[in-house]
């Protein structure tokens, strides 16, 4: 039996590893595999590591986590991808083998922010999150670089806490000859251990927003093609309450895919022949199954009629805990999808973006964004609130000035904001009416008297564009 296996190989040899090596794992070993997001000439996914998880859940895997790290560029036409994925899988969760102390990283904090709250602080090093970008600071908590891991010391870390000591091996490709190569045991590195968006805030006199309080399960009152971006944080499912009878996300789960397909077409039917969709969304476990939303949702977006063209990831610096036997949470996926074949991105804004302390790192599929909280003051909330720098990310990168943005799931009003400081006009459907409040506060504070108009679906059909 084998306690540790590694594969960083092509989607069909992972896959055929996967069945292979599963009566030889260990009751209490980890099989990771290593992975990106594989695309044709014309930068449609073919496969991508959500793929890889299903493919292991129906062997017989237990899902654990999906760590991503920066390491060379995909073969995409349409934006740099330089990520790359880990799914971690194991058969018995209650028995796998973890090691969270091999791999900690110094508290930057110790000295300034730590040390006034002793119970946060662990001498062994921070918790281990699921982004591996390990940072050098000054010693006064400022981060001066951050680390590009190497594949020996990536291997290393996965060594390191899977605690399997030389009973390991490790799959992949020869690069001289392109045949598989198994290395068992070997003699291991050491891992080394050791911000700024594109602001645009554009005083555009014609640009407006649109509120509309209904479903966007149906948007009548909005003109068919004339959306250039839709960009949305969706419910997830029997997860979040948003305060409504009737709000999708608390019905059983297939009559959730149902309702979410319902506005998935919706938005295909605004958006212009050019135009594109971007969802912020993450997999789910529940009670020790995975639930794989976002593989859902690219289905049933393929079979509309989008092409699916990758994913961008929202990396957190604060993170979720996920439990003992396991990392923290610091990430999201933002899944990208176009109306045409040719998804129109200004690469060049995407290289603008600077979260990194080192330049291999910047300018690609990675953004280091700090989440919200999930209020606004102490008097209006609302369970989750994403970033206004994430969505204008997207906005630069796919809309021109003027140009019409949409969000059918609006929640506090952060797409709005976003689109209005670009400069951009916007419309939004939400269900819960009770937000208006909520939203009329952060308009008052973030939008320098910008017009927003609110409606309800008794609207004429067609009147937004």
């Amino acid at each position: 039996m084998i306690q540790t296996i590694i594969s960083k190989e092509n989607y069909d040899k992972t896959i055929i590893l996967l069945k292979e090596k599963y009566e030889v794992l260990d009751e209490t070993g980890c099989f990771f595999a290593v992975t990106s997001t594989e695309y044709d000439r014309y930068g449609n996914v073919i496969h991508d590591f959500f793929d890889v998880i299903s493919e292991a859940v129906e062997t017989g895997y237990t899902y654990v986590n999906t760590i991503v790290y920066p390491g060379g560029n995909a073969d995409n036409a349409s934006f740099r991808d330089n990520v790359k994925y880990i799914v971690w899988l194991c058969k018995n969760r209650e028995n796998m083998t973890f090691d969270k102390d091999a791999i900690r990283e110094k508290h930057i904090w110790k000295d300034v922010e730590w040390g006034k709250r002793e119970k946060n602080y662990n001498p062994k090093g921070k918790d281990p999150g699921n982004v591996w970008i390990p940072t050098l600071d000054d010693g006064k908590a400022h981060i001066t670089k951050h680390i590009l891991l190497s594949e020996s010391e990536i291997f290393a870390r996965l060594i390191s806490m899977s605690g399997c000591g030389e009973d390991y091996e490790i799959f992949k490709t020869d690069t001289a000859n392109k045949n598989t190569v198994c290395e068992r045991g070997i003699e291991r590195d050491t891992a080394n251990t050791s911000k700024c968006c594109k602001q645009c805030d554009v005083k555009a006199d014609n640009v407006s927003g649109r509120i509309v309080f209904g479903t966007s399960e149906k948007m009548d009152m909005i003109e068919d093609g004339c959306i250039s971006a839709a960009v949305t944080s969706p419910p997830y499912w029997n997860l979040k309450d948003y305060f409504k009878k009737g709000q999708i996300g608390q019905e059983s789960y297939d009559e959730y895919l149902s309702r979410m397909k319902t506005v998935w077409r919706e938005c295909y039917r605004k958006l212009k022949n050019d135009g594109s969709l971007w969802i912020n969304i993450n997999i789910r476990v529940r009670n020790g199954h995975v639930i794989l939303i976002p593989k859902d949702f690219i289905k049933m977006c393929r079979e509309i009629g989008f092409f699916y063209k990758g994913i961008f990831i929202w990396h957190k610096s604060s993170g979720i805990p996920t439990g003992d036997k396991n990392i923290v949470d610091r990430h999201e996926y933002v899944l990208v999808f176009s109306k045409k074949e040719n998804l129109i991105i200004d690469t060049e804004i995407q290289k603008s973006f600077k979260d990194y302390k080192n330049e291999d790192i910047c300018g690609g599929a990675f953004w280091n964004i700090n989440r919200k909280a999930g209020s606004v003051g102490k008097k209006y909330i609302h369970p989750a609130i994403y970033p206004n720098d994430l969505v204008k990310r997207i906005i630069l990168m796919t809309t021109k000035a003027e140009e019409t943005v949409l969000d059918p799931f609006l929640g506090s009003g952060t797409s709005l904001i976003s689109s209005l400081q670009c400069g951009r006009n916007f419309v939004g459907y939400e269900y819960n009416e009770g937000f208006e409040e909520l939203m009329r506060s952060r308009f008052d504070r973030e939008l320098d008297g910008r017009e927003v108009i609110f409606y309800n679906t008794e609207g004429q059909a067609g009147a937004l564009r």
